[in-house]
């Protein structure tokens, strides 16, 4: 397991060895995906930031380096040419594909989200939470690269956030009230270390009244108005004055307000025990989905889109490695869960495979759980049975393009008749073997009606997978363009 540092020295270790993260720059490519927080950073921005803005010619090739021994270091036991996991190439740039505890900030901002959304109901478990988060600061942030402009956002950020997790333990430590003596020293060091933070100076007479020192409390707030008159020229905020007014009027309102304990919970006694059945096992291992949110949630509203206003396509593409398979499979899980009938095809690079393969595998798998009535699964039966050959040419010497419209017909016929219980989506793999070869995944939330949509820019899986120089006939799909055709 791989677990950076940048709150404090920039350390990398593998397994609790130190990584030697090489040269300045090259540690500063890693400190900039750091500071990305697992988004994309681009190749232009990333030689913009690493030379500001005097790159030599050959930047390209040495960021490519960089990353390259960057990758090494992190994964010392990769296989040649396989895709990296940890530091990846995502166009338009790279990223960091690394989860939340391997980086310390990382996990310090998760810690103080999470405290903040239990402090009221549990602050204890709050304040514990957020001593956790205070004890990953070593030192200032991305110390290392400080005088780089890149990071001074980023430094203020963080620095306002290790503040307000300060603020907030204090607040815990007032609410719970079992260490009111360590919310008023913290509230002292506070406002020693930010005597412009009204926030702090309101907390530190909070706890000295909670403490029942009104008198001290009264003088931390005269104290305050000082400072504030000498350093900016500014009377106090409208929280410390009614604050003053609370303590001098001795108004306990406001005191309660920021001690009240948690409302007790109401004992619920427990269900009886139903003992649990185990699930049966998957098919294949599940793995953890991580770092395509974003664009499952795009996929999920296009299939609802689909759903309630007509078939839809949705094209998913990049090169190898990037998570594409894992996106659709994880897309496929969520879809079931809702009532789906989700099938997936991949094309083959064996020699003979007809063209569409992917679309038959898909097909069969839709068959597998909807099969055809028996009207047209006479007409199927060049798709369906694994030893047929999926080339739509009909029986009886027929004439083949009447054939093929027979099974083009009989295939649409299916599908409505399938998607009228449940929606169906289809999803196919396949690949362009051109001059630059690329990846692609297609997920297609497939036709209720016997024609497939028309579009301009896509086409289904034959068309992709067609090698340069190959004489194989394109398939012909209802409604598709052909290459060269309008």
């Amino acid at each position: 397991m791989v677990h950076i540092r940048v709150l404090g020295s920039f350390t990398a270790e593998r397994d609790g060895e130190a990584i030697p993260l090489g040269g300045h720059r090259q540690r500063s490519v890693l400190a900039l995906l750091v500071a990305a927080r697992g988004r994309v950073v681009s190749v232009d921005r990333m030689i913009e930031e690493l030379w500001q803005g005097a790159p030599p010619a050959r930047a390209v090739a040495s960021l490519q380096a960089y990353v390259s021994n960057l990758r090494r270091l992190l994964e010392p036991g990769r296989a040649p040419r396989t895709p990296a996991r940890l530091l990846v190439s995502a166009p338009p740039g790279y990223a960091l594909r690394l989860p939340e505890d391997a980086v310390d900030a990382w996990r310090f901002e998760r810690l103080l989200g999470r405290a903040r959304e239990v402090l009221h109901a549990e602050p204890d478990t709050a304040g514990s939470l957020l001593r956790e988060a205070l004890a990953l600061w070593q030192g200032p942030a991305f110390a290392e690269t400080a005088d780089e402009p890149w990071t001074h956002a980023e430094i203020l950020r963080l620095d306002e956030l290790r503040l307000a997790a300060r603020e907030l333990g204090i607040a815990a430590g007032l609410r719970g009230g079992a260490d009111l003596a360590g919310a008023v020293a913290e509230a002292a060091l506070l406002t020693r270390d930010e005597p412009l933070r009204e926030e702090a100076w309101r907390l530190h007479a909070l706890a000295l009244w909670a403490a029942g020192r009104q008198a001290d409390a009264l003088s931390a707030l005269r104290r305050a108005r000082r400072v504030l008159a000498d350093e900016v020229g500014l009377d106090p905020g409208t929280a410390l004055v009614e604050l003053e007014k609370a303590v001098l009027a001795q108004d306990g309102r406001v005191l309660h307000e920021a001690t009240r304990p948690p409302e007790p919970v109401p004992h619920v006694p427990p269900a009886p025990h139903v003992p649990e059945v185990p699930a049966a096992p998957a098919a294949t291992g599940a793995e953890p989905f991580v770092g395509r949110e974003e664009e499952l949630e795009r996929l999920t509203a296009a299939a609802h889109r689909a759903r309630a206003a007509g078939p839809g396509v949705a094209l998913v593409t990049g090169e190898a490695g990037m998570g594409k398979s894992a996106l659709l499979h994880a897309l496929g899980g969520r879809l079931r869960a809702e009532g789906w009938l989700v099938a997936f095809g991949r094309t083959t690079d064996a020699q003979g495979a007809p063209p569409a393969w992917a679309w038959v595998e898909a097909l069969r798998a839709v068959a597998a759980a909807a099969p055809p009535e028996p009207a047209v699964a006479a007409a199927l039966s060049p798709l369906l049975p694994e030893g047929a050959p999926a080339t739509g040419r009909a029986p009886g010497g027929e004439d083949v393009a009447a054939g093929r419209f027979r099974l083009h017909r009989a295939v649409g016929q299916w599908l409505a008749q399938a998607a009228h219980g449940r929606p169906v989506s289809p999803s196919s793999w396949t690949t362009c073997t051109g001059p630059t070869p690329r990846r692609w995944r297609c997920c297609r939330v497939p036709p209720t009606s016997p024609r497939v949509p028309r579009c301009s820019s896509w086409a289904p899986t034959g068309r992709k997978t067609r090698r340069a120089g190959s004489t194989t006939p394109w398939p012909d799909w209802p409604g598709v363009h052909r290459p060269g055709s309008r």
